[in-house]
């Protein structure tokens, strides 16, 4: 029997079946009648139009309001309509520009060299039917639609390779070659960047008491409360893997760290999580470290989460609900931490 489509196949599709109609054309002509002309004859096949007099201001007008399809003469004054061609190939558009060179000569000479500029397509200037050009623009729109939907599905695809499925936190694969870059910044640059490796605390008894399908929502929620909580916009966090994230905080030495890691144990404690079974108290144990602490021969993605990891089997070891930063993997500095032993004995009774 045949797979089951996978969900990159079924985004494509849905694209592919909800493609807009409404594509707006590019008219450029410096003859104020033909422009006129291609304008009415355009609009009434349901399109919507720009014109622009010469090749400068059609450039302008692609970089500033963009039109996926363009119409332009061949034989224009200043910028010629093969100039144009080249000149828009190698402009950066959020999409693919489908390019119709109208031409007054149909000579093979004329055509081959309008193609090899970047057209797309070619019009006979003098015997141009109107049928035969409105069927051409289906065309260009079919072309341009897929290259759209193309474009979403693989940016689709190119976030969920990035998401973690479960929580909508980035994945542990986007963690280690976001923060590798950020390392080599810091060795490049040295400026501090801190990571905060942080657990649900005894988050096995809330799988074998409410079922994992209840550890998912506490997962999920506890992701959205964390994110919320982060000061700043620059700073992210990624599921590092079962009921632990790592929150990786840009330009932050240990001492912001502290500050962050605080609100972040204050936060989740501060209360209880809304489950299809009901409320849950959650807290968080969290470990601590900053790359420009550490010997430039150390900066990797390894050593630093290593340290991090040390410090938080020391915040678990001293008690949970709390976080513990330290400088090197041998001298764990306890900057401060949060403590309702009370709490979370009653929350597991």
């Amino acid at each position: 029997m045949p797979s089951d489509p996978s969900v990159f196949e079924q985004t494509l599709t849905l694209e592919l079946s909800a493609l807009q109609p409404e594509v707006r054309v590019l008219i450029v002509d410096d003859d104020p009648e033909a422009r006129d002309y291609l304008v009415t004859v355009v609009q009434e096949a349901g399109y919507e139009t720009a014109v622009a007099a010469s090749g400068e201001e059609a450039l302008k007008l692609l970089d500033h309001e963009f039109c996926p399809i363009m119409i332009t003469d061949r034989n224009m004054p200043g910028m010629d309509g093969v100039t144009l061609c080249k000149r828009a190939r190698e402009g950066q558009y959020p999409g693919y520009l489908y390019i119709f060179l109208l031409t007054a000569q149909n000579g093979d000479a004329d055509i081959v060299s309008g193609l090899k500029a970047g057209a797309d397509d070619y019009l006979g200037k003098k015997n141009i039917s109107t049928p035969e050009l409105i069927a051409r623009l289906g065309n260009a729109r079919r072309i341009v639609g897929l290259e759209q939907a193309l474009r979403r599905a693989l940016d689709q695809k190119r976030q969920m390779a990035n998401t973690d499925v479960l929580t909508g936190a980035y994945s542990r694969r986007y963690l280690e070659r976001q923060l590798s870059l950020e390392l080599e910044r810091t060795r490049r640059f040295n400026h501090p960047v801190s990571v905060l490796l942080l657990d649900i605390d005894y988050f096995k008894r809330i799988n074998d008491r409410f079922g994992h399908a209840v550890g998912d929502e506490v997962l999920r929620s506890a992701y959205r409360r964390l994110r919320d909580l982060l000061p700043r916009a620059c700073d992210w966090i990624g599921r590092y893997g079962g009921e632990e994230f790592l929150v990786v905080l840009i330009d932050t030495d240990l001492r912001g760290a502290e500050i962050v890691a605080h609100r972040l144990v204050a936060g989740l404690a501060e209360s209880p999580i809304e489950t299809s079974v009901g409320t849950i108290p959650v807290t968080i144990s969290i470990g601590g470290a900053e790359a420009a602490q550490m010997l430039t021969s150390d900066l990797s993605f390894k050593g630093l989460l290593e340290i991090a990891d040390h410090c938080l089997y020391a915040s678990k070891r001293d008690g949970r609900n709390r976080y513990t930063l330290c400088l090197d993997s041998d001298s764990p500095l306890a900057l401060s931490s949060i403590s309702s032993h009370a709490h979370a004995e009653a929350r597991h009774q």
